[in-house]
């Protein structure tokens, strides 16, 4: 019997532009994958919902610390984000 693949916990490290005046959000979590590709895919949807239409960044980073994926949003041009147009 072949054993059972465990995914590899990748981390998913974002920092959102909040809309008030508090600045960002620093937001950290496990993404399980078996291949990169996979935890790719994971985390490109989990920055998508983080953002909400806001703007932000993402790493993601392999077990070893690598960073494997990384992206920018800014918001669309005349979006209001933090009280300035």
């Amino acid at each position: 019997m072949a054993p059972i693949e465990t995914p590899v916990p990748y981390r998913l490290q974002c920092i959102v532009h909040r809309e008030s005046a508090g600045g960002i959000i620093i937001h950290d979590e496990q993404i399980p994958g078996a291949t990169d590709e996979a935890a790719v895919a994971t985390a490109k949807a989990r920055f998508t919902q983080l953002l909400s239409g806001r703007s932000g960044s993402a790493a993601l980073r392999d077990p070893a610390g690598r960073v494997v994926w990384s992206a920018r949003q800014t918001p669309p041009p005349g979006t209001v984000e933090s009280g300035i147009l």
